[in-house]
């Protein structure tokens, strides 16, 4: 007998550290990003992103609209992602195409400078990371393939974090520098290869400006997305600040759909990964499910199905702190702001339904044996 309340007393000290190193894990699939591109609407058009508008908390890339891009996020298995919209959220395409693919081979280090290119050709976005200001020597390059081509580009856009609570979620702080913009519509050329056969239509290094925003750009958050007059650049400083952090330029007109490159070079100063979740203990979201969860589980249900022929109080009322406990974390994802936040898979709920009938079951035995042994005056 006292084996078996051994047993549910490990359950317990498991699921318990489930719960602390859980609660000591701020918002698990946020992290620090730094997002470029080009877009049809300016980021303060999203009034849904605003400081209590329904979108606030998911930030202003759930805006619809036609949008082509690259982002950096903090973590250290592909960083680098080229995406693309129309009439959609910012990176999710149309209702024919994903638009999101990783760029293979690459990560973001400190003290490096990435030679980056956007181009749009033949209805590709093509994105290049080179090591050379002379865009010669590829670091990384990826093709994503659009469905429906994006309209009315005229907005070059940085953006960063959502508008969800302060959290740790990395860090990244550097600076974006050199831009060129080459577009089609003034090109002789049906097609091209290369920046020398468009026509440029815009150049910034930086260089002149005297302000924060150089009396041109509009900024959401001038302390952390601004231009930085000392170092004649871009300055960016992301992680999980509670703000929907954007910055945008106005070009004159909209881009050609028959081409364009936009050229600029990033770099960073400060790295920080994002803890992917992780507690303090410094376990993975999905290893912590197995060692704890899964364990106790695995554990509480031979043990409850051997405690069958015992008359003990006490056995019982550690399956019902055990599946009290089981069924809490179980019912969490169904919390409405955690479904906002999250993205749940069908197999993730039909776990999380499993593990909720496990707890019910355990419960109603616990409570059904209490209640059978008090009537029957079993318990000494």
């Amino acid at each position: 007998m006292k084996i078996l309340q051994v047993l549910f007393l490990i359950s317990i000290v498991l699921i318990s550290t489930y719960i602390f190193d859980k609660f000591t894990a701020e918002n698990p699939n946020d992290s620090a990003n730094i997002v470029i591109g080009i877009s049809n609407v300016s980021s303060e058009s999203c009034l849904q992103c605003k400081m209590d508008g329904e979108s606030f908390e998911r930030g202003c890339k759930t805006c619809p609209q036609d949008n082509i891009n690259f982002r950096i996020k903090s973590i250290e298995d592909k960083p680098f992602i080229s995406s693309w919209s129309k009439d959609n959220a910012m990176f999710y395409g149309d209702n024919q195409c994903d638009g999101e693919i990783h760029l293979p081979s690459i990560k973001a280090e400190i003290n490096k400078q990435y030679w980056t290119e956007i181009k749009l050709k033949n209805s590709e976005s093509i994105i290049t990371i080179y090591d050379d200001s002379n865009f010669v020597e590829k670091i990384s390059t990826v093709t994503n393939e659009i469905c429906t081509l994006p309209t009315d580009l005229k907005f070059l856009r940085f953006s960063m974090n959502d508008g969800k609570p302060v959290a740790n979620g990395g860090r990244l702080i550097g600076n974006i520098d050199n831009i060129e913009i080459f577009d089609y519509k003034n090109s002789k050329n049906n097609s091209y290869e290369s920046s020398n056969e468009l026509t440029k239509i815009y150049q910034e290094d930086f260089s002149n400006c005297t302000s924060k925003n150089c009396d041109l750009w509009v900024l959401q958050n001038p302390d952390v997305f601004f231009i930085d007059t000392d170092r004649e650049s871009f300055r960016f400083d992301s992680y999980i600040s509670g703000n929907n952090d954007y910055a945008h330029y106005e070009l004159p007109s909209s881009l050609s759909q028959k081409g364009w490159i936009i050229r600029l070079l990033l770099s960073f100063e400060q790295i920080e990964e994002s803890p992917h979740g992780k507690g303090v203990l410094g376990i993975e979201p999905d290893e912590r499910n197995l060692i704890f969860i899964l364990t106790s589980v695995l554990i509480t249900l031979p043990t409850a199905i051997f405690s069958i022929k015992q008359k003990s109080l006490i056995s019982n009322i550690l399956i019902i702190i055990f599946s009290s406990m089981l069924f809490y974390v179980s019912v969490i994802p169904f919390i409405p702001n955690y479904i906002i936040n999250q993205n749940i898979s069908l197999e993730k709920i039909l776990i999380i339904f499993s593990l909720i009938s496990i707890s019910l079951i355990l419960i109603s035995f616990g409570i059904y044996r209490i209640y059978s042994r008090i009537k029957n005056n079993s318990y000494r």
